[in-house]
């Protein structure tokens, strides 16, 4: 008797860059270690989960190939997938922010322009140069989103220009008047003699997690035991966990119980800790003392040990959290399911 074959679990993941390197650190924290013995392989496989297959491509062919369903799953940008959301119908959006590569797609105009401040300013500017019979020229790699953005504020009178190159150049060379482009401190806009205008964000963009819908419909009819489940609990842990620690206080013997261990849950809840938990603790010599455990924002732990020993704490504790769950937290796995059924009703009606 033959054993019935289960078909892979593709997920694709950027071959290199901040992208990549986000996405396996946030899988090999939750469990999940991608296999990969040079930046030349192109596949690999995740430890102790061998249904699971990971290629590796552009973020830009990501959209590409979950939209076409070749694979499950892909990490790239919200700005790329944003781009071609019109041509995505059947792709869905299941972690819009994996915590990591957060920039923002803006209008950048030259310094020197200091009539233009905000967004509205080019509605006028625009329509002076079709006047005069002179083009407005605006480069981008993000085409669909410009448009749209522009049409949002009455902007009509421009030529795109479509550039994978250096668009902070194009100003300066007079191969644009402006440009729309990415930015995440702005430093390089600022070197260029460039900057952001008022209201012209045209998107927030991080790193996101997209799926191929009628794919995961079938992975997520598997149940909460399921491999798609079980990687997206995962994940969710890993998420909740960062940037906090687990603190445990445990009190001086000498120092009231329940009164110190009070004030020290009160401190600590003014100074943003979570999850805030009291109880009774014995040494070894069967003496009896108190502990308070909360998670608190690693940063703010060495500014609070001082204060904690004045209040009576004895040892102050702060472990590395990897997972954090909470039973009223949000479930992505839960979410998806609904988004999907909701979907799967409307192509049947």
């Amino acid at each position: 008797m033959t054993t019935p074959t289960i078909d892979p679990i593709r997920l694709a993941v950027p071959s290199k860059g901040h992208l990549y390197e986000g996405v396996v650190e946030i899988l090999k924290t939750a469990g999940y270690k991608v296999r990969r013995a040079s930046d030349r392989q192109y596949e690999a496989t995740i430890a102790g989960h061998p249904r699971f297959h990971v290629v590796f491509m552009r973020p830009t062919d990501i959209v590409t190939q979950v939209e076409e369903g070749r694979c499950h799953l892909g990490v790239t940008g919200m700005d790329l997938f944003a781009e071609r959301a019109a041509e995505s119908a059947r792709t869905t959006v299941v972690v819009p922010d994996l915590g990591y590569g957060g920039c923002r797609l803006v209008v950048a105009v030259p310094e020197s322009w200091i009539d233009v401040s905000h967004i509205i300013d080019l509605v006028d500017l625009t329509a002076e140069f079709k006047a005069s019979g002179k083009t407005f020229r605006v480069s981008t790699k993000y085409s669909a989103l410009t448009q749209a953005y522009f049409r949002k504020w009455g902007i009509y009178y421009y030529q795109l220009i479509d550039s994978d190159g250096a668009l902070e150049l194009h100003p300066s060379l007079g191969i644009a008047d402006v440009i729309v482009d990415l930015t995440s401190s702005g430093t390089t806009l600022k070197d260029n003699r460039l900057r952001e205008i008022e209201g012209g964000t045209v998107l927030d963009s991080a790193s996101c997690l997209i799926g191929h819908a009628p794919g995961l419909a079938a992975l997520a009819a598997e149940g909460e035991t399921g491999p798609l489940a079980l990687l997206l609990d995962a994940m969710d842990g890993v998420r909740a966990s960062e940037g906090w620690l687990h603190l445990e206080v445990v009190g001086s013997p000498a120092a009231p119980g329940p009164e110190t261990a009070a004030m020290v849950a009160a401190y600590l809840r003014d100074q943003g800790a979570q999850h805030i938990a009291r109880g009774e603790v014995w040494d070894d010599q069967s003496a009896p003392g108190w502990r308070v455990t909360a998670l608190v924002a690693a940063k703010r732990l060495t500014a609070c040990q001082r204060r904690l020993f004045e209040l009576g704490a004895n040892r102050v504790v702060g472990l590395p959290t990897r997972f954090v769950f909470d039973r009223d937290g949000h479930s992505t796995f839960d979410s998806l399911k609904a988004r999907l059924s909701e979907l799967g009703e409307r192509a049947s009606g």
